[in-house]
């Protein structure tokens, strides 16, 4: 997921919520608000190839969104620029073979 769809999602997901009009739901729409403020920021840090800059703002991050964010700018410039360029860990996860169990 680029980080460009992970900002549209959050957009969807803010209207989505402000649609049911209950104080609860003001409280989310509030901090999925947040999340998409740090998302744009983020974005426009690495567009600018300020990259201290966007390692600090997703230094400031919850958890949840600063991973999901991570993993945005993974699959968008790839495990090697996450690492080097912003010193973060992108797990590897090993994929299962499927074992071939047919009955003769």
């Amino acid at each position: 997921m680029s980080i460009q769809k992970l900002i549209d999602q959050t957009n969807q997901a803010i209207r989505k919520v402000e649609q049911h009009h209950a104080p609860i739901d003001t409280e989310l729409a509030d901090l999925y608000k947040d999340d998409l403020n740090d998302f744009e920021s983020v974005q426009w840090l690495i567009n600018a190839h300020d990259t201290d800059g966007a390692s600090a703002k997703i230094d400031g991050m919850d958890t949840e969104p600063r991973e999901q964010i991570v993993m945005a700018i993974a699959d968008e410039y790839g495990n090697g620029y996450v690492e080097t360029v912003l010193g973060y860990e992108v797990p590897r996860l090993k994929q299962r073979r499927k074992k071939n169990n047919k009955k003769g």
